[in-house]
């Protein structure tokens, strides 16, 4: 299995096969949100990438497009959006959002429930197996570094 740029059109593909796979054995988030998300600085096609967060079907959704209707919109650039889902690092996350690294309109409360869900599940917890189980093989198509 070959690792791509996070982001790129191969990563997303995968990452919808991976989704795909797991739809019937997921759970619904805890916490609804609808968000538009903006990547600007992309190191490959089109610098900036426009796509959306949905949990409202009962699953983490995420797609290339704006909703019509979000809670929220966030822009970013690619190196801090890269940190936010691919390291996933909660405290780097809190940084970023009260550093002015991300510019936030709308209901910008909602972007805390966001944060728990991109946050690692526990490891010592038996229930988050399944988690475990998509993040890795998601970690395992997507390329650490764009160099």
């Amino acid at each position: 299995m070959s690792a791509h740029a996070f982001l790129s059109p191969e990563w997303i593909a995968a990452v919808r096969a991976i989704r795909d796979e797991y739809h019937d054995r997921v759970t619904a988030p805890d916490y609804p949100v609808r968000a538009n998300v903006t990547v600007a600085e992309a190191p490959f096609g089109e610098p900036t990438i426009v796509g959306h967060i949905d949990t409202t079907a009962g699953a983490i959704s995420l797609e290339l497009g704006h909703l019509d209707e979000s809670d929220f919109a966030i822009e970013m650039a690619y190196d801090v959006a890269q940190q936010i889902f691919v390291d996933r690092d909660p405290q780097a996350l809190m940084g970023i959002l009260v550093g002015g690294q991300v510019k936030l309109t709308g209901d910008s409360s909602k972007i805390l429930g966001l944060a728990g869900m991109a946050a690692p599940p526990d490891p010592n917890n038996e229930s988050s197996a399944l988690a475990r189980e998509v993040i890795g093989r998601i970690d395992a198509v997507t390329a650490k570094s764009t160099d």
